[in-house]
């Protein structure tokens, strides 16, 4: 099977988990770029507003895969507003594809809110979804604390301690037929 991962980060989390994921699976990998850098505060705008950030284009064909792997933030439980544009763009090329995520805090629901999104915004639902909980690597009075969750940057560590589930999400993919 053909596998191409789609990643965007703007911390740097998400990148590092496509690029394990990438040489976990020996598959293609494309990053989304905006066309110009944002703050925190023009992204939370973008949210309330509801705005579509400008991206370069991709120039990987995603119908020439099997398969493809978005990887990008949840913010506030939903998707990140690079990602949506991306999907919009590319929606006709998405029946095949999976969703992971680095994400700050376990909110009840997301999981379920997000597939949901992408299941709209694609048309079709998610083969697999699966959120990676930066709130988990921290002591229950930790979890909670904005500026510590948000502020962190995964390591070669954290990758090993989430390693389960994401070879159970691998495995939901892999064993799926198309």
């Amino acid at each position: 099977m053909r596998i191409l991962i789609i990643y965007f980060s703007f911390s740097g989390n998400n990148r590092r988990l496509a690029e394990y994921l990438a040489k976990e699976i020996q598959c293609d990998i494309c990053p989304i770029i905006e066309k110009k850098r944002r703050t925190m505060l023009t992204i939370v705008l973008d949210m309330i507003f509801k705005r579509s950030p400008k991206i370069e284009a991709i120039e990987t064909p995603i119908s020439n895969y099997d398969h493809t792997i978005l990887v990008a933030p949840i913010w506030d439980s939903k998707i990140a507003n690079p990602l949506k544009t991306l999907i919009k763009r590319k929606k006709n090329s998405l029946n095949n594809y999976s969703f992971i995520s680095f994400c700050g805090f376990d909110r009840p629901g997301q999981k379920e809110r997000i597939t949901n999104q992408l299941t709209d915004l694609t048309g079709y639902p998610p083969k697999a979804v699966s959120e990676l909980k930066v709130c988990e690597l921290f002591p229950s009075e930790y979890r909670d604390e904005v500026n510590t969750i948000s502020r962190y940057h995964i390591t070669s560590k954290d990758l090993f301690k989430f390693e389960d589930k994401i070879y159970d999400f691998l495995h939901l993919i892999q064993r799926t037929k198309y």
